[in-house]
């Protein structure tokens, strides 16, 4: 097991968040749950997150418009994302890709692949420069 780390997760099915709740907690981490990505950037900036877990797909501001915005913020450029969503959106992953996600994991994903993913981004994030994080 890694060390804990603050993550936040965005999803607007309760049941997804909360199992991705259940496989994080059970690795140690620190949560912030949202159903939706609206006031993340500001939360985002005051939290500093060590990595944001987000849909692609939601109402209102989906995956790939947080990513954009958070790519274009020279404080949170650095924090990593990982997008999941539903199968069929070849072209939508593709471009999160381009747009600076770490990765992308396709809905339903197994317990063991997601934990994989989330260490592998956190272990990026420990290399990468300090984006401020406060412990």
């Amino acid at each position: 097991m890694i060390a804990p780390r603050h993550i936040v997760v965005i999803d607007d099915d309760p049941s997804i968040r909360r199992l991705i709740e259940l496989i994080l907690r059970h690795e140690g981490h620190r949560l912030s749950l949202y159903g939706t990505a609206l006031d993340i950037l500001t939360r985002a900036r005051a939290d500093m997150p060590d990595l944001i877990i987000t849909d692609l797909m939601m109402p209102q501001l989906n995956g790939l418009q947080l990513l954009h915005a958070l790519k274009a913020e020279p404080d949170l450029a650095d924090i990593p994302v990982i997008l999941i969503t539903g199968a069929g959106q070849q072209n939508q992953v593709d471009l999160a890709l381009a747009l600076g996600a770490t990765t992308c994991l396709y809905k339903p994903f197994a317990q063991a692949q997601f934990v994989a993913a989330v260490r592998a981004a956190l272990g990026d994030a420990a290399r990468s420069q300090d984006h401020g994080r406060r412990d």
